[in-house]
């Protein structure tokens, strides 16, 4: 289960997320969609611990991974399944970190 609570994200002026509630329970399935720039991979890229939030939590399976060290999130990760539309991948990434992601 993942539990997004309060979550917040800005780069500099703007603000990307603004108070997102979510909760996705085990088996389900969610899609995520919206205009560009309205901060779907900005979700994601927190929620995979790609980047950090501002404010808020994110918890999986109960554990509030928002501080976790590397080592433990990676542990979370293995657990995690994503499905990029056209295939496309991390653009804060090159492509052996986007290889790479799951393997670290």
């Amino acid at each position: 289960m993942i539990e997004i609570t309060g979550l917040h994200k800005a780069f500099k002026q703007k603000h990307v997320l603004s108070d997102v509630n979510l909760t996705i329970k085990s088996g389900e399935t969610k899609v995520v969609i919206g205009r560009s720039g309205a901060g779907k991979s900005v979700l994601l890229k927190n929620i995979v611990g790609i980047i950090s939030p501002d404010a808020g939590s994110i918890k999986i399976n109960g554990i509030e991974v928002t501080d976790l060290c590397e080592k433990e999130y990676n542990k979370i990760r293995m657990e995690m399944g994503m499905v990029f539309q056209g295939g496309a991948l991390f653009d804060s990434m090159n492509v052996e970190e986007n290889v790479g992601f799951v393997l670290n």
